[in-house]
């Protein structure tokens, strides 16, 4: 009879649970209080009808433990010397844990959210990740002789807002630009249907290479491609809006508008006011998917546009790119060892003065003459990883001239990155550089250096 009324406090705790979860739920979830309130109405009845449930079975226990008593007084049982008996069981103790496990499933699914919020958000509140990159870069050009440049020192900030958001900001200094803020943006985390917002000055999401930092890159230089159609990097003032498709294949879409897309892209101010017709908005669809367990894919297309182009006179200009990563990373070896293999294709269209722009600083003798131009650009590469430290790689590059003023660029680099750890890096590289009239034969040495916090996402591998 005491096993039947021990089990009475299991009742109590989960009350105690429940009425303890109300706290932790309202204090995650201020926003929707009545719907919590609700929520924690109908778990109490659950629990109330449990409660009558086990009562009902109490009655039962008790009415067999009374007739296996009488069995036992009237037939004792028969038991090995020194073994105890095993003890009685039946479908209605079956039952019972069942209701027990039942309920304590239900309550952990409903707090389980605010616990996960309060996980992510409270251990970095008052302790954001801090961390600093140094990239210096040592080069040799049989035109522009040699030089030692620090490229970047990129202080990196970032941290959990509250169960709804984060922020991270990217602070660069650097020989040429002094000190400026490159990145501070805030990022949604719990938006429904899959949706995430971004909001102030980051990387907008325009094809592979362009959204990476320069010590990111896998190799030393920028592709041609990139610096003369996007601006370098895609750094941008705006909003992204993200959705991931409810699908069981990986497909992600972005939407995004911006003052302007391109750190170095001068065609369009972005500090001035501006009509939405002389915005940037750009779109991307983007999928992964695996083609063996050791072989995987990443595919995306994007397009840039711009309705006016105040510089130009209120031409509109398209910017539309393809984009293909293949990984090869076989299991046994984990990530040490494998291939990668990237290409990005890129189409320029806009109005450009016949013969270029002059230089700046200068004043035209006569009206500029704009015409529609098309140009296309692009680079592939490839990089095996042979060991833990040691990826050789190969890049090459195809930029034909915005302007057609001249005939296309071509470089080819061989490199060899060299990880004496996951927080430095040597990198060498040579690069043949074939300009219309020019050649140039490029040496450069990289030397980079990662102090505290630095998070690499899938896109880096």
């Amino acid at each position: 009879m005491e096993r039947v009324f021990r089990r009475r406090p299991f009742v109590a705790a989960l009350l105690v649970a429940a009425m303890a979860a109300e706290p932790v739920i309202s204090r995650g979830q201020t926003s929707q209080p009545d719907q919590l309130r609700q929520e924690l109405e109908a778990m109490k009845e659950q629990l109330r009808q449990v409660q009558r449930q086990m009562k009902k079975q109490e009655a039962i226990i008790q009415k067999q433990q009374a007739v296996i008593d009488k069995l036992a007084a009237g037939k004792p049982a028969v038991a090995a010397p020194g073994v105890p008996a095993p003890p009685p069981t039946s479908t209605a103790e079956a039952e019972e844990e069942r209701i027990k496990r039942q309920v304590t499933e239900q309550i952990m699914r409903r707090i389980q959210p605010s616990l996960t919020a309060a996980n992510k958000t409270f251990p970095s509140q008052f302790n954001p990740a801090i961390g600093l990159i140094i990239d210096t870069v040592g080069s040799y050009g049989s035109n522009e002789r040699g030089n030692f440049e620090l490229r970047a020192a990129e202080l990196g900030i970032s941290a959990s807002v509250d169960p709804f958001a984060r922020g991270y900001a990217i602070i660069t200094g650097s020989n040429q630009g002094g000190f400026d803020v490159e990145e501070a943006a805030i990022v949604t985390t719990s938006l429904p249907y899959n949706l995430t917002f971004k909001g102030g000055r980051f990387f907008a999401d325009f094809g592979r290479l362009s959204k990476f930092h320069d010590h990111d890159l896998p190799f030393v230089n920028r592709p041609i491609a990139l610096n003369d159609y996007v601006g370098g990097e895609s750094q941008a003032d705006g909003a992204e809006l993200n959705y991931l498709l409810p699908t069981s294949q990986y497909v992600t879409l972005t939407a995004g508008a911006y003052n302007k897309m391109g750190a170095e892209n001068t065609r369009v101010d972005n500090t001035v006011p501006r009509d939405f017709s002389q915005f940037t908005y750009l779109g991307r669809a983007a999928t992964f998917f695996n083609l063996t367990d050791a072989n995987n894919l990443d595919l995306g297309t994007t397009l840039a546009y711009t309705p006016e182009v105040k510089m130009d006179d209120g031409a509109q200009r398209y910017l539309a790119g393809v984009d293909l990563t293949y990984r090869y990373s076989p299991l046994s070896q984990a990530s040490y060892r494998g291939l990668v293999v990237g290409t990005e294709f890129l189409y320029n269209q806009e109005d450009r003065p016949i013969g270029g722009f002059p230089p700046e600083g200068t004043t035209p003798v006569t009206p500029l003459v704009f015409k529609r131009r098309d140009a296309v650009g692009g680079y592939s590469y490839v990089e095996a990883r042979l060991t833990r430290r040691y990826y050789p790689g190969f890049l090459f590059d195809y930029a034909q001239d915005v302007d057609h003023v001249v005939g296309p660029t071509y470089a080819y680099s061989p490199y060899l990155t060299i990880w004496a750890s996951e927080f430095q890096r040597l990198r060498f590289q040579y690069t043949r550089l074939e300009q219309p009239g020019n050649h140039d034969d490029q040496f450069f040495l990289q030397w980079t250096v990662i102090l505290g916090s630095h998070v690499h996402s899938f896109k880096d591998r």
